[in-house]
């Protein structure tokens, strides 16, 4: 799996540093199943620095170096009580191993999407798996593959610098998605324009996921579901809110 956020690094925090609408979720499940956590895909820090602050140790695998080079420097702004209770590793998430096993594994942010093929896809939960102690908690969130939004094969949006964490650097995101039904693959490449000059296009794909078949691949892989709701509320899971959150136990 190549490292396509090394490219994307230098934008993440930019168009993603103000998400915040999942911490809470993932901080009350710490606060119920305790630490160590892993999480899966780390990227800079975002998650997994709430939950040190709130006294979680954390171990956070990401496979892209340039991701976790500005985790390392956002991290330095930390507390130096905070630092301590976080672990930064590379590893790809399909074949990794700490050594150690945690009581819960996280996957934010449709994280699991970027495997794009079913031997990735169990690979990678089959490697969770083998890190957690028996119950072990496993939680993540997915987008709804809706059928008017899949009904398209091409479609395009733009983030303007209002829109993003920090107006003034005044970038704006051109998207463009490729869609391939019959792969369930989505091929994203955003283009960030500085003023009106074009800057960079970074591509990354997903391949995207039904209900149903993730509970299917979670089972395969030796998990037990144990709630599936439709959004960071914990609300009953609807087609329509867009969203899926899952927790399954190991």
């Amino acid at each position: 799996m190549t490292a396509t956020y090394d490219k994307f690094a230098q934008f993440y925090d930019l168009e993603y540093g103000h998400k915040e609408n999942d911490l809470d979720f993932y901080i009350e499940l710490a606060k119920k199943y305790g630490g160590p956590i892993l999480e899966i895909g780390v990227g800079t820090g975002r998650v997994a620095f709430e939950l040190a602050a709130e006294g979680h140790h954390i171990h956070g695998v990401d496979n892209s170096a340039e991701m976790l080079k500005s985790a390392h420097e956002i991290l330095d702004d930390y507390d130096e009580a905070v630092r301590p209770f976080v672990t930064l590793t590379q590893g790809d998430m399909r074949d990794f191993d700490l050594g150690s096993t945690f009581s819960m594994c996280i996957a934010p942010f449709r994280t699991l999407l970027h495997n794009l093929n079913l031997d990735d896809q169990i690979s990678t939960l089959k490697a969770i798996k083998k890190h957690l102690q028996p119950g072990g908690i496993f939680a993540f969130d997915l987008f709804v593959p809706l059928y008017n939004v899949m009904a398209q094969e091409v479609w395009h949006d733009r983030l303007e610098s209002e829109e993003l964490a920090d107006p003034d650097v005044d970038i704006s995101i051109d998207i463009e998605v490729k869609h391939q039904p019959e792969n369930q693959l989505l091929t994203i490449s955003n283009t960030y324009l500085h003023g009106d000059e074009k800057s960079e296009t970074v591509e990354m794909k997903y391949r995207y996921i039904f209900r149903y078949e993730m509970e299917t691949l979670l089972r395969l892989a030796g998990f037990s579901i144990i709630d599936v709701y439709g959004g960071f509320e914990k609300q009953p899971y609807d087609y329509s809110s867009g969203m899926m959150v899952f927790v399954a136990a190991a």
